[in-house]
C-alpha cells in the first residue's frame, strides 16, 4: 500500500484505451505486459478486417488489369483528338466505376480506422506518461516533505535536542501505513527509539493574513510555499540555532556549515530511495518505461527534463527548489542509462519485415515506386516515434509489427486458397458449358 498525493500536478487520464489498459494492468500488475496483451488482442481482432481490405485491394487490381487494355487502345486510337480521347476514357471509367468505387471506399475506411487507433493510443500513452512521471515525483515529494515536517515539529518541541542530528546516520523515517503517520526514529547500539510522529500529509497548504491593496485579507498559500519554508529552515523558533557544526575547509579560512536541514535531507534519503524503487516502472534493459530507449537519456531526469515531460502548465511556483532539494541526490545515486537504441532499431527492422511480407502477399504486378518508397519511409517513421517518445509506445509499435509479420503469411494462405477455389469453380463452369455445346 502506498500513500500518494491527492494533489497530483497532472490529472489522471481517462478514455477508451486508458480504461482498457488499466483493466489489463490490474490483472498483470505490470504496465508493459498490459500493453503487450492489448496489442496482441487488437491485432487478432484487426486481422480479419485487414484480410478483407487486402481482398478488396486485389479486386481493385483485377479491375485495373481489365480496364488497362481498353485504355491503351483508346489512348492509341484517339491520341490526336484530346477531347474525344477524354470522352472515351470517361466511358471506360464509368463502365468499371461500380467495381472500383466499393474497393476505394473500403480502403479509405480501413485507413481511417488504422490511423485512429494508432494516434489515439499514441496520445493516450503520452498523457499517461506525463501522469505517471508526475505521480512518481509527487509521491517522493510528499514523502520528503513529511520527513521535514516531523523533524521540524520535533525541534520546535525539543529545541535543545537538535544535536542528535549530528549523527544523522542514526536518524531514520518510516511511513506507518496502518495509522497514516510519518515516524522519526533514532537507532543506537541498544535499541531503536521513536522520537516523534506526525500525520502523513498530502496537502501542506495554509492560510495567512496579508495586506492586499490596503485591505487585510485571508490568502491561501500552496503546499509548495510551506515545503520550501521547511527546506530553507525558516521556522522562527529554530532559525538562530539551526547550524549544528562548522567544518573548516583545508587550506582556506572558509567554513562549511552543517545544518539541521542538511542532516534531515541525508537521513530521509533512505525513505526517498525506498519510495522511488517502489514506484519506478522498468522493463528488461529499460530502467524507466516512460522515457525513450536511448543511451542519451537517464532514467531520472533533471528539473528541465521533468518540466518538459509534464508540461509547464502543470508545474507550480517554487517547484524547482523542491525538485532539486532531493531529486539531485536521488539522480546521482539511482539514475541509469535508460537504453541503447534497442527498441527503435527493433521497430525499424520489424517494420521492414512487415512491409516486405506485405509486398509478397500483394499482387506482384503492383510493385510500384510508391510501394518501394513506403518500404523506406514507414520504418523510418516508426523509428522516429520510438526514439522521441516513451518506451511504452515503442513496445506497442514493436509488438504490433511482430503480430503483423506473424499474421501476414496466414492471410496469404487464406487468400490464395480462396483464389484457387474460385478459379476451380470457373474452370468447372467453362468445362460444363463446353460439353453442353456438343
Amino acid at each position: 500500500m502506498a500513500i500518494v498525493s491527492f494533489l497530483l500536478s497532472v490529472a489522471e487520464p481517462s478514455g477508451f484505451w486508458i480504461t482498457i489498459i488499466k483493466a489489463f494492468e490490474n490483472v498483470t500488475n505490470n504496465y508493459v505486459l498490459a500493453i503487450i496483451f492489448l496489442t496482441v488482442i487488437i491485432k487478432l481482432i484487426w486481422t480479419p478486417i485487414d484480410m478483407f481490405n487486402k481482398r478488396s485491394q486485389q479486386k481493385m487490381s483485377m479491375v485495373q488489369a481489365q480496364m488497362q487494355p481498353e485504355l491503351d487502345i483508346i489512348n492509341k486510337k484517339y491520341a490526336k483528338d484530346p477531347n474525344l480521347l477524354k470522352q472515351k476514357q470517361n466511358e471506360v471509367y464509368k463502365k468499371y466505376n461500380g467495381k472500383s468505387m466499393g474497393g476505394c471506399f473500403l480502403m479509405l475506411v480501413f485507413m481511417i480506422l488504422n490511423l485512429t487507433i494508432f494516434f489515439s493510443l499514441f496520445s493516450g500513452l503520452n498523457v499517461m506518461g506525463s501522469y505517471k512521471i508526475s505521480e512518481s515525483y509527487d509521491t517522493l515529494k510528499y514523502a520528503y516533505a513529511n520527513c521535514l515536517n516531523v523533524a521540524n515539529n520535533y525541534l520546535i518541541e525539543n529545541p535543545e535536542k537538535q544535536d542528535i542530528f549530528l549523527n544523522y546516520e542514526n536518524i531514520s523515517f518510516e511511513i506507518d501505513y496502518e495509522n497514516n503517520e510519518i515516524v522519526m526514529y533514532q537507532t543506537t547500539d541498544e535499541e531503536k527509539v521513536k522520537l516523534d510522529s506526525e500525520p502523513f500529509k498530502n496537502d501542506f497548504s495554509f492560510e495567512v493574513k496579508e495586506d492586499v491593496d490596503g485591505t487585510i485579507q485571508t490568502v491561501k498559500k500552496s503546499s509548495n510555499v510551506y515545503i520550501v519554508n521547511l527546506i530553507n529552515g525558516l521556522n522562527e523558533k529554530i532559525l538562530n540555532e539551526k547550524i549544528l557544526k562548522e567544518d573548516a575547509v583545508e587550506g582556506s579560512e572558509e567554513k562549511i556549515k552543517f545544518t539541521v536541514e542538511d542532516a534531515v535531507k541525508k537521513s530521509s534519503f533512505s525513505l526517498i530511495k525506498e519510495k522511488y524503487l517502489e514506484t519506478k516502472e522498468s522493463f528488461l534493459w529499460i530502467d524507466n518505461i516512460w522515457i525513450s530507449d536511448s543511451p542519451f537519456n537517464q532514467s531520472i531526469v533533471d528539473y528541465n527534463g521533468y518540466v518538459s515531460q509534464v508540461g509547464k502548465n502543470n508545474v507550480e511556483e517554487n517547484e524547482e527548489i523542491i525538485y532539486n532539494s532531493f531529486m539531485l541526490q536521488l539522480k546521482s545515486s539511482q539514475s541509469k542509462t535508460n537504453g541503447y537504441f534497442i527498441l527503435p532499431i527493433l521497430c525499424i527492422l520489424a517494420s521492414v519485415l512487415t512491409m516486405l511480407l506485405t509486398s509478397k502477399v500483394g499482387n506482384k504486378n503492383n510493385q510500384t515506386k510508391q510501394n518501394k518508397l513506403l518500404l523506406i519511409i514507414l520504418p523510418i517513421i516508426f523509428g522516429i516515434f520510438a526514439l522521441l517518445y516513451n518506451s511504452v509506445f515503442a513496445i506497442y509499435m514493436l509488438i504490433s509489427q511482430i503480430m503483423a509479420a506473424i499474421t501476414l503469411p496466414l492471410q496469404n494462405l487464406i487468400l490464395n486458397s480462396i483464389d484457387k477455389r474460385k478459379s476451380k469453380k470457373v474452370e468447372e463452369k467453362v468445362e460444363i458449358d463446353y460439353t453442353r455445346k456438343f
